[in-house]
């Protein structure tokens, strides 16, 4: 099924081509069309960028026009990519999610994550304009096309809040509120292989922003900003992806890469910011299409709660909740019997560390291997049904799923129906995790856990060891949890003595 949204108004990008065998879905790929691109082109990114469009034939509605700019022209007389090339990109650039629940436009990136291209080109787009200090709008009028009106422009409207997420959050609640979609926001999917990613489908009903639209609108505004502050940016588009995907971050800064989007866009982006971001993209919205049927009624107040509302839903679970890497996606082995289900809202929290692996993991493929090690020693020496942990933090700034939020883990003996057991990879006896994933779970995982309503609000954190006879979470970080919000001794008799850990 076409997202419904698409039908409001003439799409930012071109109409999709027949599905091709040209490549696998993964963002190496598109890297590598890009660089050949590129070396034909001899241009600089800014000439990539509008030479892609015009070879894609993309931009031609006026919203694009508006908000991109004059990126297109009549189409050039040499042909950059072949016609394979072409099919391959052209369907990226057009997202859409079928009957059967088959997410398109959507690549796999190295760090574990699926991205939407098409809010990512967007971005870089006004971003290299903003870089050139070229004027946005070649007029700050528009004539509307239902009845060839003139439109005034919302003056603080910002194309690349626009074309990467405002414009795009805005419509998802507004077919929410007008009970035109189910659900507003998600969810995430999973690739049918990781190695050679062919198709994605999505976990659940979906929305019109499904978790990779999302991720790309996130990379889009992160990317677009960082262009528009480089005095000097990469010399090709293609170095910008890999850098930011695969390589040493943007700049050669480690923490700007793309497992880090979501720190990064809370650091760019205020709540405030974007809730009149998404207001004024509203309101140009309903000009733009004063007969349409969804705008029917609704006052500036009504889109304002909209807007409100769509920020308020997406910082909660975007930008404040960290990531989490599902089960499919590291390549987890079936549960092994019959889960054992939790009673939700749990009261405890379990801190472990896994001791083996003893080195923290700094990237997706080696937190995923560790993640499928650690299952088949659980079940296959320990004889446990599944990995034992509920979650597990990796050093490469995400979450990964073990047995997750519903099921009975195996981290604690005899508290395992109590609480939820977090661990972190790596040996914590003499050193600390990195700090962001202390931070992760400490001030996001489990705040957001309280939100969903799958941890009280009185919880309490315990360390393995005052559960049991191990050393486990380390000395080191044992001492670290005892200061966060939540900690509590556990006072017991041994022996006639009475001991609190």
């Amino acid at each position: 099924m076409l997202l419904p949204w698409l039908s409001l108004i003439p799409v930012l990008f071109c109409v999709s081509a027949d599905s091709t065998d040209y490549s696998t879905l993964h963002m190496d790929s598109v890297t590598g069309v890009l660089e050949d691109f590129e070396s034909q082109l001899r241009g600089t990114p800014d000439q990539t960028v509008t030479e892609l469009f015009r070879e894609l034939e993309c931009c031609k509605g006026e919203l694009c026009q508006l908000l991109l700019g004059p990126v297109t022209s009549a189409p050039s007389d040499v042909s950059y990519l072949s016609e394979q090339q072409s099919i391959f990109l052209k369907n990226l650039v057009n997202h859409e999610v079928d009957a059967s629940l088959v997410e398109h436009g959507v690549v796999l990136t190295p760090d574990g994550t699926t991205v939407s291209l098409s809010p990512l080109l967007a971005g870089i787009a006004v971003g290299l304009q903003r870089s050139h200090k070229e004027t946005l709008h070649a007029t700050p009028l528009i004539a509307n096309s239902t009845n060839s009106s003139v439109v005034e422009l919302p003056l603080t409207l910002e194309p690349l809040f626009a074309t990467t997420i405002a414009m795009d959050l805005g419509k998802a609640f507004l077919l929410f509120h007008t009970n035109r979609s189910q659900v507003a926001l998600g969810p995430d999917g999973c690739w049918d292989s990781i190695s050679a990613p062919q198709k994605f489908t999505l976990m659940g009903a979906p929305s019109t922003l499904p978790d990779a639209f999302i991720n790309g609108a996130m990379d889009g505004l992160i990317l677009g900003t960082y262009l528009a502050e480089k005095a000097d940016p990469p010399s090709n588009l293609s170095v910008l992806l890999k850098d930011y995907y695969g390589g040493e971050g943007l700049g050669g800064e480690s923490a700007m890469q793309s497992n880090f989007r979501r720190k990064n866009f809370a650091a760019l982006v205020s709540e405030e910011k974007l809730r009149m971001q998404v207001e004024d993209s509203l309101l140009l919205l309903r000009r733009l299409n004063e007969s349409n049927p969804l705008f029917d009624g609704l006052t500036n107040e009504e889109l304002r709660s909209v807007a409100n509302q769509a920020v308020e839903e997406f910082t909660a679970l975007y930008v404040e909740c960290p990531a989490i890497i599902p089960r499919c996606m590291w390549g987890a082995r079936p549960y092994r019997g019959t889960p054992a289900q939790l009673q939700l809202p749990l009261g405890f929290v379990y801190i472990h560390h896994t001791s083996t692996p003893a080195k923290p993991c700094r990237s997706f493929p080696s937190c995923a291997a560790d993640m499928r090690s650690m299952q088949r020693f659980h079940q296959d020496f320990r004889g446990w049904d599944d990995i034992g942990y509920s979650y597990v933090a990796g050093g490469d700034g995400y979450i990964y799923q073990g047995r997750g939020w519903h099921w009975v883990g195996a981290h604690t003996r005899s508290y395992n129906t109590k609480g939820y057991g977090i661990s972190f990879i790596g040996d914590y006896m003499e050193a600390l995790p990195d700090a962001q994933s202390m931070e992760l779970v400490k001030n996001n995982f489990i705040k957001c856990a309280v939100r969903g309503s799958k941890l009280q609000a009185n919880y309490t954190i315990h360390g393995h060891r005052q559960m049991g006879n191990t050393l486990c979470p380390g000395d080191r970080l044992f001492k670290e949890i005892q200061t966060w919000k939540g900690f509590a001794e556990r006072c017991f008799t041994d022996k006639g003595v009475r001991r609190c850990i």
